[in-house]
């Protein structure tokens, strides 16, 4: 009963020491996306979306950005009602590895079959369903939307601040995390290892963490 307290104790800690973690979105089933008539569309320009992925239960992490394709923002009488952004999942990089060899194997693991599978999906999507402003928070929106990663959709929502100007929009979102799971990336599955069978230090934590920075230009 002793070794199994001291090892409770000490998983306790372990954990605590793999660093806080961004809340994870609410996913639900992909959503019908309504046409909006007269809207305006802003194109996506340079833009990236950072990720932070890490273990369950040591303190290890890896940091990087995904560059946009493509995509743009529909516009109407202000307002963002609709787009989309084009996720080029081929240009996945890590930021944090010094060493070059040690951050190409990590970047072509992240683009194996064992995680996005590049190869067949080269690219994600995420396709904007509903907005709702908000009030009294730091954020000004609520925004609901498609997410489509290795070829599998769900509906996420999480907060954004959206400014648009005549020319511009800017989209940014505070950091969030997502359950790779439920879109097949399912290496490491800390749910189906058993202790007996793998190292817990091995084991992915299933939440991967998105922070978007867009950015759109209305050209004529």
């Amino acid at each position: 009963m002793k070794n199994i307290s001291i090892f409770i104790v000490a998983s306790i800690f372990i954990v605590g020491c793999a660093g806080d973690k961004a809340t994870e979105v609410s996913i639900g089933d992909a959503q019908k996306v309504n046409e909006v008539a007269k809207a305006t569309a802003y194109n996506l320009g340079t833009s990236t979306i950072a990720w932070r992925g890490f273990k369950s239960f040591v303190n290890d992490e890896h940091v990087g950005n995904i560059s946009i394709s493509d995509g743009s923002f529909n516009v109407s009488e202000g307002k963002v009602v609709g787009g989309v952004v084009i996720i080029d999942m081929n240009s996945i990089e890590n930021t944090d590895i010094e060493n070059e060899k040690k951050r190409g194997y990590l970047e072509g693991h992240l683009k194996s079959q064992a995680f996005f599978f590049v190869d067949s999906f080269p690219t994600a999507q995420f396709e904007i369903v509903n907005i709702k402003e908000t009030e009294g928070s730091p954020t000004n929106s609520n925004v609901i939307g498609n997410l489509t990663i290795r070829g599998i959709t769900h509906s996420i929502e999480f907060p954004a601040n959206i400014v648009v100007d005549d020319e511009t929009v800017r989209f940014t979102a505070p950091t969030f995390g997502i359950d790779r799971t439920k879109w097949g990336v399912k290496y490491h599955d800390r749910d189906d290892a058993s202790i007996a069978g793998s190292l817990k230090e091995k084991l992915i934590d299933h939440s991967i963490e998105l922070n978007f920075d867009l950015n759109a230009t209305y050209t004529m």
